[in-house]
């Protein structure tokens, strides 16, 4: 079995200052993909370059300005290739696209951008659900050209259901729970795609998301725009499907699956 955990660290730098390395080995991972680490690689901090079970990482970071954006993946063993551009200059600036190929299966890392502005006007919108697009299908051709199943996890920022954030009805103009982007994700996903934990826990009230305002998190009015989606194909082989909302250091936590291995 292996262990694929995703975390929007809100800057790896403050997340290494609020126990990120403390944290590492509890959570038994084979690979981590870490999203928004706002971080240059020359500025990474010191320990992140020793890590002792986590010997091969990549970390890419936004050409459009410095302390944007930003992911990166960190594994045990080295992946076969890593790729990190989407082939579109309008995206690849942003840094935050990762995929790579650990045996079996293909692994998507991606931050997918906000819709809200600078002036939280919606603004981005439009470009969020181009990059979404785009993404899918990417990783529609490389499934294709690979033979293999794939991975997909990241801050989607997308609630996709009212279920997934706590308060829905005040939400509906708020990016995030926009009833376009919800009906993109659906179209994207489809058939082929699945929610790990949504399909594991129908039920489920999980948030991996709370603002910064005082008292927010404690009172868990939260959202879940953190995700892993599989291809279908690999659905049978997903044990489990967690949120770690007990896991603090940055506004969002982690969120995984155990994936059992491939039969032989």
């Amino acid at each position: 079995m292996r262990r694929f955990v995703s975390w929007n660290v809100n800057g790896i730098r403050a997340c290494v200052r609020k126990g990120f390395v403390d944290w590492l080995p509890g959570a038994h991972a084979d690979v981590i993909g870490l999203q928004e680490t706002r971080c240059e690689h020359e500025d990474l901090p010191e320990m992140l370059h020793r890590l002792p079970a986590f010997r091969h990482a990549r970390w890419v970071s936004a050409r459009s300005r410095r302390g944007y954006s930003g992911v990166a993946i960190l594994s045990r063993k080295a992946p076969q290739w890593v790729e990190s551009e989407l082939g579109d200059e309008r995206y690849d600036r942003e840094g935050r696209y990762l995929l790579a190929r650990f045996d079996d299966v293909l692994l998507a890392n991606v931050y997918f951008p906000k819709g809200s502005g600078t002036q939280r006007d919606n603004s981005r919108v439009p470009y969020k659900l181009a990059f979404t697009e785009h993404v899918f299908e990417v990783l529609r051709r490389k499934r294709r050209k690979h033979g293999l199943p794939v991975i997909l996890m990241g801050d989607l920022n997308v609630a996709p259901h009212p279920i997934d954030l706590a308060r829905p009805r005040g939400n509906e103009t708020t990016s995030g729970f926009l009833p376009e982007e919800r009906a993109l994700l659906a179209r994207c996903v489809g058939r082929s795609w699945v929610d790990t934990y949504r399909a594991l826990y129908p039920d489920g009230v999980k948030y991996s998301w709370w603002s910064n305002r005082l008292g927010v998190r404690e009172r868990n009015i939260g959202w879940r725009i953190d995700h892993v989606l599989v291809t279908a194909d690999l659905a049978p082989r997903v044990r489990d499907a967690f949120v770690w909302d007990h896991v603090r250091g940055s506004d969002h936590c982690p969120v995984g699956i155990d994936l059992d291995d491939a039969p032989r």
